[in-house]
């Protein structure tokens, strides 16, 4: 589609490679398990979890990875450091290779997760997620006591969610609660492998800053960069709403015809409700792989198929016109090769 002037990084992690120009290499894709009520979770506090089932989960997405040449991160989610440590242990069990990302939203829980991964020897597979406005200094403090070199940066401008806004935060620093920048801050912890994330705000708070600041990471930076776009479809009030009443509600056992179109064509007015949630869930990341972003965190594990199928898409359309270009896909396990 376009090709920036920006010289563009390439991150490896064990062999994924991630960043580039548009079309020269696979999206990767960020699957997040063990988040709030995950059901392979059978105990948040400790970390214990039915491993069997987390497993099948990850091999599927492994296993869609190399049918489609769309590589997966994980993406690690726990409140509790005892947590992380059991998670990382299972995850290393199963995979020595794959990159992992570190989520929670409680600080000290991320704190210890930067210690454990060094003390165990897992601190290169480490993406810590994420160096924001929140970051607290004790979080600061243990990644750069820590072997973490790789992190989510992320642009997000609670004040200004223009890209103007976004990158105040992302590269000037004095907004967002923070004096230095969020990229100040990921050199000063020890970042050496930051991706950057465009932060995805709801429809109507400025979700069109999230995918034009793609544009503007790519050309400005030429850093890797992402976000987790389906946060968008989950903020969407209107959605929820209609999806759960009138959608369905509305015109069952009211409406034959639609009644029986909804069995016919969707197994029951539940396939209705899954498509109407599912279809912009899906766009909203082929928005923002058309644009340019080379980490797409689409959100519970479950969604691998329809992501690993619709990434895949939009890398062979991005691949065919980057030729156009001078551009050639810089993997032999591209999409393009494998699917057409």
């Amino acid at each position: 589609m376009f090709k920036f002037e920006k010289e563009q990084t390439v991150l490896d992690f064990n062999g994924t490679k991630i960043g580039g120009q548009p079309g020269e290499y696979p999206r990767v894709l960020g699957a997040s398990i063990f988040y709030n009520k995950h059901e392979t979770v059978l105990d948040d506090h400790t970390g214990k979890i039915d491993k069997a089932r987390a497993e099948a989960l990850w091999n599927r997405c492994q296993e869609l990875s190399d049918i489609t040449g769309i590589p997966h991160f994980i993406q690690i989610i726990a409140e509790y450091g005892e947590a992380f440590e059991s998670y990382f242990s299972w995850f290393d069990s199963i995979d020595n290779t794959t990159a992992f990302l570190m989520d929670s939203s409680a600080p000290a829980a991320l704190a210890h997760a930067c210690k454990y991964v060094t003390e165990v020897g897992l601190a290169d597979r480490a993406i810590y997620n994420s160096i924001n406005g929140s970051i607290t200094p004790e979080n600061m403090q243990a990644l750069k006591e820590s072997d973490v070199n790789a992190a989510i940066v992320l642009a997000f401008n609670p004040g200004d969610p223009s890209v103007r806004g976004r990158e105040q935060v992302l590269a000037e620093g004095g907004v967002a609660g923070q004096e230095k920048s969020m990229m100040g801050i990921a050199e000063e912890c020890g970042i050496t492998r930051p991706i950057l994330d465009t932060a995805a705000t709801p429809l109507g708070l400025g979700s069109g800053g999230s995918f034009r600041e793609i544009l503007a990471c790519k050309a400005i930076h030429g850093l890797p960069t992402g976000g987790a776009y389906h946060n968008m479809t989950v903020s969407w009030t209107w959605l929820k709403r209609w999806r759960k009443s009138v959608l369905a509600d509305q015109y069952k056992g009211k409406d034959l015809l639609l009644e029986q179109m909804a069995h016919h064509h969707f197994g029951g007015f539940e396939g209705i409700r899954q498509a109407a949630w599912s279809s912009p869930d899906i766009g909203c990341n082929i928005m923002a792989a058309t644009l340019g972003a080379d980490l797409i965190m689409y959100g519970p594990i479950e969604n691998c198929e329809g992501a690993s199928t619709a990434i895949a898409f939009s890398d062979i359309v991005l691949a065919e016109a980057a030729r156009e270009l001078g551009l050639q896909p810089q993997t032999e396990n591209h999409p393009l090769f494998k699917l057409v």
